[in-house]
């Protein structure tokens, strides 16, 4: 049965005064909010029109029941007007702040934000339930860590921390006794800031989650902290003590995927191995410039993607534009850098695998040209100063990333006659999964771990990759 809930109200727009009668439907299992706004027609107005049309920034409501509640990143929807009776718009908003009275825009600015992102607890570290055996019982425990803090910058501090949700017992004799842990997330500012500035924020951490835990990280559920929102008592000493407490949101943002529990093994890294190795420094540091990558590779990890052409364009873009921003967009830099990774690799430019590598680095089309071609960008980062965490299974390197470049060109200059030389669409399923395996070994070298290391565990996933795809794709006599 959908989870749908209705409350009906009345609701001003922006600064205006006028009040608008409405319904407000809150549908929690597919995370919509919609408005229902009806206009009744009179003498005068036989068909009158809603206020706005478009996106509206906010609506202030106060629904019957005296509750405050403010809807933000609106936008209008369908609207049906009926002659001398009246004028209905649906109005749609991405979050619902409850307790919340505005005037003015710039009255929504927030001290604190807290938010679930689902089920990263073993990611995390900070939380787990064990059992504890003895002669004539079973005990169970939850054990929980301190809580992890992260500086963004001056005016935001990020805490990880571990809460025990309620059990959920109704009977002691039930045949199921639930208990419940969770990770929030919260996102303190020094000076308060608009809800604008902490979804910037809280999408750098959502990506850095994502990154280790190989998925993409949507919020579940999540809270805020205003200076409207407090209680206030008299402490011992006489004064009034004012606290403020957090109050709920709801979402409007359409997201039914929950952040799935992933197994440490299966992780690119958790929590204790950033705060370890340090990378959180290089994340902040590097996250403006990789954030087209990242939008690029989390849009393959989402559900939206449906076919295999597009997650593979969308990865080679990934591979380009991770190249341009953070190894070289200029040709004589590109060409100086051929020449000095090889020698330092090999010792010498003589050596024959130098100048096998120089060849497939910078072939003489190349020499030629001003700008750095696909098929270099490519080379450079399969090679990867020497690492090499990439093994083709083709019968060249060579003929494989011409292959790469081929697809592309076949996908985004059609014609029919590029289609030979081009990865069939099977084969995209085990070459999509090769160039997010590259992605992710220079995406997590550039935020500091080994790339030694890293390239091992590349090499692994990719040799299972391919063995996966040689064992479903035939008939096999065991």
């Amino acid at each position: 049965m959908t989870n749908i809930q209705k409350y009906g109200g009345k609701w001003t727009f922006l600064e205006q005064n006028k009040e608008y009668s409405g319904e407000l439907h809150i549908n929690m299992d597919t995370q919509i909010i919609a408005l229902e706004l009806l206009i009744p027609a009179t003498d005068d107005d036989p068909m009158p029109r809603p206020p706005y049309k478009g996106k509206i920034p906010y609506i202030s409501g106060e629904l019957f029941s005296g509750a405050k509640i403010v809807l933000y990143g609106c936008r209008t929807g369908k609207q049906y007007s009926r002659v001398m009776s009246y004028t209905q718009q649906v109005i749609f908003a991405d979050f619902a702040f409850w307790g919340l009275k505005i005037d003015l825009k710039e009255e929504l600015v927030f001290s604190k934000a807290v938010f679930n992102f689902g089920n990263i607890s073993e990611w995390s570290g900070l939380c787990n339930y064990n059992w504890n055996h003895t002669i004539n019982s079973f005990n169970l425990e939850w054990h929980k860590k301190e809580d992890a803090i992260l500086e963004m910058n001056k005016n935001l501090k990020i805490k990880f921390c571990a809460r025990q949700g309620n059990i959920g017992i109704t009977d002691v004799y039930d045949n199921e006794i639930i208990v419940k842990q969770n990770i929030l997330v919260e996102f303190s500012y020094t000076t308060s800031v608009p809800w604008e500035k902490i979804l910037e924020d809280v999408l750098s951490i959502q990506y850095f989650i994502g990154l280790g835990v190989n998925q993409k990280v949507e919020i579940y559920k999540t809270q805020y902290y205003h200076d409207q929102i407090f209680y206030e008592y008299s402490s011992e000493n006489g004064f009034d003590t004012k606290t403020h407490v957090a109050a709920d949101v709801n979402l409007g943002l359409g997201n039914k995927s929950i952040t799935q529990s992933k197994k440490k093994y299966d992780c690119l890294y958790t929590l204790d191995d950033a705060i370890r190795i340090g990378c959180f420094e290089k994340w902040k540091k590097n996250y403006l410039n990789l954030k087209p990558v990242l939008d690029l590779y989390f849009s393959v990890l989402s559900d939206t993607i449906l076919t295999s052409e597009l997650v593979f364009l969308n990865l080679v873009q990934a591979l380009e534009t991770f190249h341009a921003r953070f190894i070289t967009d200029n040709i004589r830099e590109y060409k100086s850098r051929v020449d000095k990774s090889i020698k330092t690799f090999y010792g010498t430019d003589e050596h024959p695998n130098a100048k096998y590598w120089k060849n497939v680095l910078l072939d003489k089309r190349q020499e030629k040209h001003n700008s750095i071609y696909l098929r270099s960008r490519l080379a450079d980062l399969i090679f990867a100063d020497g690492v090499l965490p990439f093994i083709s299974r083709e019968p060249s390197l060579e003929i494989y990333i011409q292959k790469l470049v081929d697809t592309r060109n076949y996908y985004t200059h059609y014609d029919i006659k590029k289609q030979k030389n081009a990865f069939s669409k099977n084969e995209l399923i085990k070459i999509n999964g090769h160039l997010l395996s590259l992605i992710e070994f220079h995406l997590l070298v550039l935020i500091g771990f080994d790339s030694s290391e890293i390239r091992q565990k590349t090499i692994d996933k990719i040799n299972n990759i391919d063995t996966y795809y040689h064992i479903h794709e035939g008939t096999h006599i065991i």
